[in-house]
């Protein structure tokens, strides 16, 4: 009865991991592609500020945002080197540096959209844009992901909670069957 057991339940045990880390990864990605929509607008703006001749320290203003700690967005301009120029965004009193890949990108590419992990307890979803005309340099505007991980953490849980109860579920549903398709077979 084993056998027969396994036979009907491990095709519909890998169907269920299937679509449910189908459906995590599709939830998963919505989330954090999301974290991405301030930055988006708010480089792409301020792109178009600078390429006209806005000056940088005008558009930034004085805040002072604590990326660590803060889920505030935030502007890093830097020059065409990869130098900062100015920032909202701090991190340990540092205005913090992109690796230069990012910037050669950007270049190249226009726009980067990155996770960027400037210190090992922060990450922040951060959009680059290589502007050009009156002057030329990079956007980032980034947010920490802090509160966007926590719901990622809830979702893995759901999806975790949901396989688990489809798995015992579908087990059941199949013994069950099977009892009956036996209790038939000893009646006849």
């Amino acid at each position: 009865m084993s056998r027969y057991f396994l036979k009907f339940w491990i095709p519909l045990a890998v169907a269920s991991t299937i679509i449910m880390f189908a459906l995590y990864v599709a939830v998963q990605q919505n989330i954090r592609t999301s974290a991405n929509d301030p930055q988006i607008q708010m480089a792409e703006d301020a792109a178009v500020f600078l390429g006209n001749g806005f000056v940088p320290s005008l558009l930034i203003g004085t805040s002072r945002i604590d990326i660590s700690k803060s889920l505030a967005p935030f502007v890093i301009i830097y020059d065409d080197t990869g130098k900062p120029i100015s920032s909202s965004g701090y991190l340990n009193g540092q205005v913090p540096v992109l690796p230069a890949g990012v910037f050669e990108y950007a270049r190249t590419h226009e726009q980067d959209r990155i996770t960027w992990q400037p210190a090992s307890s922060t990450r922040v979803a951060a959009i680059v844009v290589h502007f050009q005309g009156k002057s030329s340099g990079f956007i980032v505007a980034g947010r920490n992901l802090r509160e966007v991980e926590i719901r990622e953490g809830q979702l893995q849980l759901t999806v975790g909670a949901a396989w688990v109860a489809i798995l015992i579920l579908t087990s059941i549903l199949v013994l069950y069957s099977l009892l009956l398709r036996r209790k038939e077979l000893l009646t006849e």
